[in-house]
């Protein structure tokens, strides 16, 4: 990757939407080249899907919580594996330190949120889980 497909990762992180054309014109080159810089990330998979962030009148309807994960043993490929599979699950990391994995949790209702937990707490190589309800959200830029 050069700089060019950097820039293009950080306007399309900013808006997924944006159009080639529109992408183009702020980065200083043809449609094309945007066009065949977005294949190639998504065929390298640098890109893994272009998604839908929430507004915020449709935010304050929903709960978001950040759950910390640790592990009973190092490899989390098939914990990791089974939290792709949980719905609500929209955004998932590995950490160094006390924990492993921290993933965020949007949901309707704090029932809900509780039924995900123990799902997650119900996996097999899930030693302890720590969970944290978002109250605001701030843009950095």
């Amino acid at each position: 990757m050069d700089d060019l497909d950097h820039q293009l990762l950080h306007l399309l992180t900013k808006d997924a939407r944006a159009s080639v054309t529109d992408l183009a014109t702020k980065l200083g080159v043809s449609r094309g080249t945007v066009q065949n810089r977005i294949d190639k990330l998504l065929h390298l998979k640098v890109i893994n899907r272009f998604t839908v962030e929430l507004g915020t009148s449709e935010e304050d309807h929903q709960i978001s919580a950040f759950t910390l994960i640790r592990l009973k043993a190092d490899d989390g490929r098939s914990t990791l594996a089974a939290l792709r599979r949980i719905d609500a699950i929209t955004d998932m990391h590995t950490l160094s330190g006390n924990f492993d994995i921290v993933v965020e949790v949007r949901t309707s209702s704090l029932k809900r949120l509780d039924k995900i937990l123990d799902a997650i707490r119900a996996l097999p190589e899930v030693a302890e889980t720590q969970s944290h309800i978002r109250l605001s959200s701030f843009a950095v830029a």
